[in-house]
């Protein structure tokens, strides 16, 4: 579960985690499938449970998170539609002490971590656009619809602003502006709401808008994303 305090010990799966308090400092180690990690953190510490973007295992190659439509999604001229999508997510540790915290595990959910280029190739050498981690799901038009457990739930609403209809089959999302969102004590994970612009038949805009539901709690922003520059919007000007 996300935001959950391990206090004693916690097991996910293969996952075996345990956090051992002595009178000085705390131990924290996790075994999985023979991989043994081992900290230690001084008595102050709390380590807590968070989802993450599945961008970080087994290292960060990019913050771009190319979803690849399992059937079209197609759209009236000047019309409108919302689709649901499940965004994979992988498990955090957290270390935290008042305000601080650190990011001192991962454990990843999923059992293929695969990566695309988005953008033209412009010989065997050379290429442009943007390496993107590659996701293929499913999208469902369920206002409804729950996340799944090791996913965040995506509302996407594409809108056609052209004067034909439009055939969607992927879509690019930068993860350094997309917030996640989670309830506490709960496997259930949200992204802000999402805006998808069709301006012209090769061309969208991706907005991120709204925060998805009272209840939930915004994750804190990972490491990797620190310090660099952030856009209100991703444009594919690749096609969609």
């Amino acid at each position: 579960m996300y935001g959950l305090v391990v206090k004693d010990s916690l097991e996910i799966g293969e996952v075996f985690i345990k956090v051992e308090r002595f009178e000085s400092y705390l131990k924290y180690r996790r075994s999985m499938r023979g991989d043994v990690k081992e900290v230690l953190l001084d008595r102050n510490a709390v380590v807590e449970t968070r989802p993450i973007y599945s961008l970080f295992y087994p290292s960060y190659v990019t913050g771009y998170i190319l979803v690849s439509f399992s059937k079209q999604v197609v759209i009236s001229p000047k019309s409108s539609l919302r689709i649901m999508l499940q965004l994979p997510v992988d498990l955090a540790i957290y270390a935290y002490s008042a305000d601080f915290y650190q990011l001192i595990d991962l454990i990843p959910l999923h059992s293929s971590y695969k990566y695309a280029l988005y953008g033209p190739v412009i010989s065997s050498v050379e290429a442009t656009g943007y390496i993107a981690r590659l996701v293929k799901e499913e999208p469902v038009a369920d206002n409804v619809a729950e996340p799944l457990e090791k996913h965040c739930l995506a509302r996407v609403l594409i809108v056609n602003k052209t004067q034909d209809f439009a055939s969607v089959s992927k879509i690019l999302l930068d993860a350094k502006p997309l917030k996640i969102f989670y309830i506490p004590e709960t496997w259930k994970c949200y992204t802000q709401d999402i805006k998808m612009i069709l301006n012209s038949g090769e061309h969208a805009s991706i907005l991120y808008e709204e925060k998805p539901c009272k209840e939930c709690v915004e994750l804190e922003e990972p490491e990797e994303f620190k310090g660099l520059l952030r856009t209100l919007s991703t444009e594919m000007l690749w096609g969609y």
